[in-house]
C-alpha cells in the first residue's frame, strides 16, 4: 500500500482525522473492510498484538484479534500511514470534509472503533422462507420471531444450534434486548444457558459491551459468578467500566 509522507505531528493528526471520518462511512463497509480497519487502528494506538487469541467469544472477537495479529511487527506509523490510506481509497475527497458539521450518532465510541455486535450487519442473506428461529433472533426481529414460534409451537426455547449457542446467546452477542426480553419473559429462557464453552449470555452482553443487556440479564436473575470452561466470569471479558462496576456490584 502507497504511504504518504508525513512528518510526526502531522501524521498523527492525519490518524486522527481518518478515524474520526470512518464513523461517517463505515456504513458502506463490509466485515473484512472494518476488519482491516480495526487492525491497523489497533496496531496504531498499540503496537503490536499483545493478547491471547480469544477462546472465550469464537466469532467477531477471533476475527478482530486475528486482524489485528496479522499485523506482525508493524511500526505503528507505519500502521497510521496504511490507516490513512485505507481511507482515501474509500474516499478521495474525506481530507476537505467538515466533520464539525456532522452529527456523530454513528455509535462508535471513543476507541474509534464500532462495537464487536456491528459486524453482524454482513450476514449471508436467507431469504425467509428459509429463515430458522435462529435467524429471526439474529436479525432482532422479535415479531417475526414470535410468529414463528407460535406456528411451529416452539416448545423449548433452550434449544442450541450447530455452533454451540442457544437463541439467548445470539440475542446478547447483538445486544437485541427487545428479543432477550421476549426469551427471558415470555418463554423463560434459561438466562444462565451455557455454551459449549461454558459461556452464559451474560459473557457475550459483556465481551460486546452491550450495557442495557448486562443490566437486564442480571435484573433477571443472571448469575455473575458463572465461570466458562477456561475459569473466565463475565467481569474478566468484560468491555468498559460501566459494565464492569455492574458486574462487581452485582456480586
Amino acid at each position: 500500500m502507497a504511504e504518504a509522507d508525513y512528518d510526526t505531528s502531522e501524521l498523527s493528526e492525519m490518524f486522527e482525522r481518518a478515524a474520526e471520518h470512518l464513523k461517517f462511512i463505515m456504513g458502506k463497509m463490509d466485515t473484512g473492510q472494518l476488519l482491516e480497519f480495526y487492525g491497523y487502528y489497533k496496531q496504531a494506538t498499540e503496537g503490536p498484538c499483545s493478547i491471547p487469541k480469544p477462546r472465550w467469544y469464537e466469532m467477531q472477537a477471533k476475527q478482530k484479534w486475528e486482524a489485528w495479529q496479522s499485523l506482525g511487527e508493524m511500526t505503528r506509523e507505519a500502521a497510521m500511514k496504511n490507516y490513512i490510506q485505507l481511507i482515501s481509497d474509500h474516499d478521495p475527497g474525506w481530507k476537505d470534509t467538515n466533520l464539525s458539521s456532522k452529527g456523530n450518532d454513528s455509535g462508535i465510541g471513543k476507541s474509534g472503533w464500532v462495537a464487536v455486535s456491528s459486524l453482524s450487519s454482513t450476514d449471508e442473506y436467507i431469504d425467509d422462507a428459509d429463515k430458522t428461529v435462529f435467524d429471526w433472533v439474529k436479525e432482532g426481529n422479535a415479531e417475526k420471531f414470535r410468529e414463528f414460534a407460535q406456528k411451529s409451537s416452539l416448545a423449548d426455547s433452550n434449544i442450541i444450534d450447530s455452533e454451540g449457542m442457544g437463541l439467548i446467546h445470539w440475542a446478547a452477542d447483538r445486544g437485541h434486548l427487545t428479543m432477550l426480553k421476549c426469551l427471558v419473559k415470555d418463554l423463560t429462557a434459561n438466562v444462565d444457558l451455557k455454551d459449549r464453552d461454558g459461556q452464559t449470555a451474560l459473557h457475550y452482553a459483556a465481551s460486546c459491551g452491550h450495557v442495557d443487556v448486562v443490566k437486564f440479564l442480571l435484573d433477571n436473575g443472571a448469575d455473575p459468578n458463572v465461570t466458562d470452561v477456561d475459569g473466565m466470569l463475565p467481569v474478566d471479558v468484560a468491555s468498559g467500566s460501566e459494565i464492569v462496576e455492574s458486574l462487581t456490584k452485582a456480586n
